[in-house]
């Protein structure tokens, strides 16, 4: 639960506007930049794994026996499309991934067929889809801590579902684009 703008008094684990009694006693819940998780705050608003509180953002109050929320450990959309799911998400960072794949549709039809080139596509592929794993498994955390006073994780965790839907079909359609250009635009331009 998010405590947006609960006023003084208010029955329930919510936490007043000034952080009063109420924050001090209910359980608080926020993202660990270090471990890449929603952790439980401890006493000295730090992460349980020593991180100190500077690491851990945005605050979730816990109900009585409320499991801590978690988020997904992998984001597909931010693997499929980046450059769009990036800078929706406040990541500008993902529009870096457009100039890859450029470059490496560059490499791939450009490099020669013998036994170096195939090695040198193996490699630029290769590096491309571990930079994009790497950024769709930061990414929820990411993209979270920028909404955390606004978005709930399950709140989050449902826009993200209909993010990765939209993903499948447009990923799709951007490589059959891609694909179009390759095999049937560029050879009959003679390039």
């Amino acid at each position: 639960m998010i405590d947006r703008t609960a006023p003084v008094g208010s029955s329930g684990p919510r936490q007043a506007r000034d952080g009063s009694a109420a924050r001090a006693a209910a359980r608080q819940a926020g993202y660990c930049v270090l471990c890449d998780r929603v952790v439980e705050r401890d006493a000295g608003d730090g992460c349980p794994a020593g991180h100190p509180a500077e690491a851990v953002t945005g605050r979730v109050v816990l109900g009585d026996g409320e499991a801590v929320p978690q988020l997904p450990r992998f984001n597909l959309a931010a693997f499929l499309i980046p450059p769009l799911w990036g800078p929706a998400h406040g990541l500008w960072v993902g529009v870096v991934f457009l100039p890859m794949w450029l470059f490496a549709d560059s490499i791939l039809r450009s490099t020669g067929r013998g036994a170096a080139g195939i090695a040198g596509d193996v490699v630029v592929v290769s590096v491309t889809l571990v930079m994009m794993w790497w950024f769709a498994r930061r990414a929820n955390g990411l993209a979270w801590r920028r909404v955390c006073d606004r978005v709930s994780v399950a709140q989050y965790v449902r826009r993200e579902k209909v993010w990765a839907a939209l993903a499948v079909p447009l990923a799709a359609l951007l490589l059959g684009m891609a694909l179009y250009f390759d095999l049937v635009v560029l050879p009959a331009r003679g390039t």
